[in-house]
């Protein structure tokens, strides 16, 4: 029996900086959705990454699920695949962004649990 303890997706704030006019940056906010690796997902994934044998796209085609990302004019850009490329196509440096707010929310999250971890009362209990 499979307890569930976590939904099969965790959101992830990302941030995709652009060039600007007179060398302004334009930074674009929005959040991607990444599903949820098993023990055994994550160890395959870690040792193709360690391996070189991954591309952005293809650890983009395992893990990214979803998206909310607006464009200029305040209208949701629908997460699809084919969507997914144009923007890849269009906004240099987007694949990366994707791939960074999956590493950077994982860092972010080992971080908080630390910080829970020695901030935890000493046990009332002695051996």
């Amino acid at each position: 029996m499979s307890v569930v303890l976590a939904s099969v997706a965790f959101w992830a704030a990302a941030r995709l900086t652009l060039v600007g006019d007179l060398g302004k940056p334009e930074i674009v906010h929005f959040k991607a959705r990444f599903k949820r690796l098993k023990t055994s997902e994550r160890k395959q994934l870690e040792a193709d990454l360690t391996a070189k044998k991954i591309t952005d796209k293809e650890f983009l085609d395992r893990l990214l699920v979803d998206w909310e990302l607006k464009d200029k004019a305040g209208s949701a850009v629908p997460y699809t695949e084919q969507q997914r490329a144009e923007l890849v196509e269009d906004w240099d440096g987007f694949e990366a962004a994707l791939v960074e707010a999956y590493f950077e929310n994982g860092r972010k999250a080992r971080e908080a649990a630390e910080v829970a971890k020695n901030s935890e009362p000493p046990s009332a209990t002695t051996i």
